[in-house]
Order: C-alpha cells, then sequence, then structure tokens
C-alpha cells in the first residue's frame, strides 16, 4: 500500500485512467451496453473516471492518517493563511508552519473528515499544536481546538498526547 499512495501525480493519474478504462471495456460485457449513443458512453466513461479518482484519493487520506497515528510527534506550529469553513461547497483552508528537526516545513491543508475547521477567523497570532508522522514530517495536521497561549500549554498537551491521541483531536 506504501508503493501506491506514494507515487507522483502522473502515475497516480495513470493508475487511475487504466483503471477507468478496464472498468469501462468490463461494461461492454453488459447486454445492450454497445448500443448506447455515444454521448451516452462518454458521460459514463467520466462518471466512471470521477468515482475511481474520489476512491483513490479517499484511500490515500485514510492511508496517511492512520500512518501519522501509528507514530506521531507534536511541534508548535503557526498559521499563514486561514480561510474558515462555510459549508459543504467552500470547504476551509489552512497554510501552517512549523519546525521538525531544524527544518521549517510548509504544508497546506483543506477541510476533511478529520479536523474540524471552526468557521469563524482564528487568532493567527499564537501558535497551535500540530501533529505529524515522525518517519514524514510532511504529513501533518494542525490541531484548532488545542491553541498554545503560554509556554506550559505545550508540555501540558505533550503529557495528555504521551499515550494516545485524545478523541476530541479529530473526528472519528
Amino acid at each position: 500500500m506504501n508503493f501506491l499512495f506514494n507515487l507522483n501525480p502522473v502515475t497516480n493519474l495513470l493508475i487511475i485512467t487504466i483503471v477507468t478504462v478496464l472498468l469501462f471495456r468490463l461494461c461492454y460485457f453488459l447486454d445492450g451496453f454497445s448500443k448506447f449513443p455515444i454521448s451516452n458512453l462518454i458521460a459514463i466513461f467520466a462518471l466512471m473516471f470521477i468515482a475511481v479518482f474520489m476512491s483513490l484519493k479517499t484511500l490515500s487520506e485514510v492511508y496517511h492518517f492512520r500512518k501519522l497515528k501509528e507514530g506521531y510527534s507534536l511541534t508548535e506550529g503557526k498559521i499563514t493563511y486561514f480561510k474558515p469553513d462555510r459549508g459543504r461547497k467552500k470547504k476551509g483552508e489552512v497554510n501552517y508552519e512549523y519546525m521538525v528537526r531544524n527544518e521549517l516545513i510548509l504544508n497546506n491543508v483543506t477541510g476533511n473528515d478529520f479536523v474540524k475547521f471552526p468557521k469563524i477567523k482564528l487568532d493567527t497570532t499564537i501558535t497551535y499544536l500540530v501533529i505529524y508522522e515522525q518517519k514524514s514530517p510532511e504529513n501533518s495536521f494542525l490541531l484548532f481546538n488545542y491553541p498554545i497561549k503560554k509556554n506550559e500549554d505545550m508540555q501540558n498537551y505533550q503529557k495528555l498526547f504521551a499515550k494516545e491521541i485524545p478523541k476530541d483531536a479529530f473526528n472519528y
């Protein structure tokens, strides 16, 4: 599984296209499928492509989330850009930066099923807790419900996350 989800985007697009073509060809075994008008066949192909793409994207997100939960670490992160969540059509977005082993990492996360995005503008002058995968620090989430306002906040969060990730950290 690791191999599939760490390929470059062009290879993923090629895999999605091949899977879609194979599924489309399997449909020809259905009685009367080949008699559909060309416009309907193109629409069916497009819908299959979208379905395969969305499935692979969801599997990739779940895979990276599980990897993060298996071996995580904590650090402080600073928000550089924030767009609040405005419902189903307008997902929230956040750009943030954090340091891991003296390396500055910039990350961007859009609204997803794992972290609940606030509907109001956050205080961008303070830092927030960032949870990241130890083996791949780019795999991270900024946890909006864990602001770091005082020096002892980070120590308290490290104690809280020492045994396991608290239930209120993610939406699962």
